[in-house]
């Protein structure tokens, strides 16, 4: 596995959940980590050692806003150089029929999941082409594999980031730069809080953050590209191809995968939320 000794690594989401667990273990092996994220006290308290330390630059911001993304890397530069790691963490979800979900909240999802993840890249890929190396990891979801009800705007956005990370990665391939890694991460549901009250699905048993945060370090480090959990989640591309989609529907029915955030209660954790 390679080593993150000495690299820098930003990475977005990282006031708490798998962005913080993420940034805690690159720190373990002599990482400095850039932790991006729109709470600023929340950023502030969980990396008061940290940055103190001079191991944590805090970068308060919205993914969302282009011109945001550019300023902090402007500023990052001045401060600390060139980085090596990119991890676009940052996601929200909102669980509610399509046709009765807000405009607002629609764009909103989009927004932070797949144009926050956008222009990030945007501004710190060139970093990595100029070294020739880096890796790039984004995390994407199981949604953005299987359609799952009441979170349409959330499977979207998901599936735009695993497109964008696979022609990424193929862009980089063909432009003689196969040392810049990409990983894209599709867990089923996490504890994190965001997907609070869910019922998980028959054989989607809930994932810890932990298991997961380690998973996708591990993974990284591997230069796995693509990192599905929890097993049977790999079987599942497989499975759309080769079975008819009325019956992978049924399937999908029977696991309890269509009826699972029928019971979300996580937008009672969200700050920010549109109305």
């Amino acid at each position: 596995m390679k080593s993150v000794q000495g690299r820098t690594a930003v990475i977005t989401g990282a006031a708490r959940g798998i962005g913080k667990a993420l940034s805690m273990l690159f720190l373990r092996d002599g990482a400095k980590v850039v932790a991006v994220d729109i709470q600023k006290d929340q950023l502030e308290q969980t990396y008061t050692k940290e940055i103190e330390a001079g191991q944590v630059l805090a970068m308060v911001g919205d993914i969302t806003k282009r011109e945001q993304v550019y300023r902090a890397r402007d500023q990052v530069h001045e401060i600390w150089g060139p980085v090596d790691i990119l991890v676009n963490n940052a996601g929200v979800v909102w669980g509610e029929r399509f046709v009765d979900c807000s405009d607002e909240r629609l764009q909103w999802v989009m927004d932070v999941n797949y144009h926050g993840t956008v222009w990030m890249t945007k501004a710190f890929l060139p970093d990595l082409i100029g070294k020739r190396e880096g890796h790039v990891v984004n995390i994407a979801s199981a949604a953005g594999i299987v359609g799952v009800p009441l979170m349409v705007s959330y499977c979207a956005s998901k599936y735009a980031v695993i497109g964008f990370t696979d022609a990424l990665r193929m862009e980089m391939k063909k432009e003689g730069l196969p040392e810049i890694r990409f990983t894209v991460v599709c867990p089923s549901y996490v504890t994190t809080g965001m997907f609070e009250g869910v019922k998980a699905p028959l054989f989607f048993p809930w994932l810890s953050l932990e298991t997961v945060t380690e998973r996708i370090y591990t993974g990284m480090k591997r230069d796995k590209p693509f990192i599905r959990e929890p097993f049977m989640l790999k079987l599942v591309p497989f499975l759309k191809g080769i079975l008819p989609t009325a019956f992978f529907d049924r399937v999908n029915q029977s696991l309890g995968v269509a009826k699972s955030m029928e019971t979300w209660r996580g937008g009672e954790r969200q700050k920010n939320l549109p109305s």
